[in-house]
């Protein structure tokens, strides 16, 4: 997969996360700048900071943002996450995620081959933000994993070992290791353990 075809593939990935934003509305995304990230991803292979950072948002007020990382050779590591954020509206995104229906729709249209699940079902990882679920897939000759977690409403710790199904943030990414290399089970929850997400400073209450 070409970097203009991995960009290409972030864009898609918003207009899955906000199906309903008018097109015009997409032209509004502004350049995150580094000390207001709220996502950071060390994983192995992953460039230090992401080749893309930018938020939008919405006129009912809800954010989201969108980041991508590459390694620096055409076929290296990718990886691209979503954040949604409702806090400023008070709001909250709930219900289970399939991961594999989330890989397929995004990858869908980008000459990219069809996902296949390695795993036979969701995994638990824990996370800096929470216990996440995984799965590993395979994208024709790269092996990648894709990540859903809701952050705990309010910044509140959620129950250990307990995945949440709802949240005023959620967080979708993809990680996708070079072409020919392996991801096997440990490296991807290794990959989804090191993913960072700052929370949101809540206001008194």
């Amino acid at each position: 997969m070409s970097v203009s075809r991995v960009a290409f593939l972030a864009v898609f990935l918003i207009a899955l996360a906000v199906p309903a934003a008018r097109a015009d509305d997409v032209s509004r995304w502004t350049e995150i700048g580094a000390a207001d990230r709220r996502i950071d991803w060390p994983a192995a292979g992953l460039a230090p900071a992401p080749q893309m950072a930018e938020s939008f948002v919405a006129p009912l007020g809800y954010r989201l943002e969108r980041y991508l990382w590459k390694a620096q050779k055409p076929a290296g590591t990718f990886a691209i996450a979503v954040l949604r954020d409702l806090t400023e509206d008070d709001h909250y995104l709930s219900g289970p995620v399939d991961l594999m229906k989330f890989a397929t729709t995004v990858l869908k249209g980008l000459e990219a081959p069809v996902p296949k699940a390695l795993d036979a079902a969701d995994r638990k990882v824990t996370t800096a933000a929470g216990v996440a679920m995984t799965r590993r897939f395979e994208l024709g000759p790269r092996q990648c994993m894709v990540l859903g977690l809701y952050a705990a409403p309010n910044g509140k710790p959620a129950k250990i070992g307990e995945p949440l199904t709802e949240g005023s943030l959620r967080m979708d990414s993809v990680y996708c290791a070079a072409a020919g290399q392996p991801l096997s089970a440990e490296q991807a929850a290794a990959a989804a353990a090191s993913l960072k997400m700052t929370m949101p400073k809540m206001a008194a209450k």
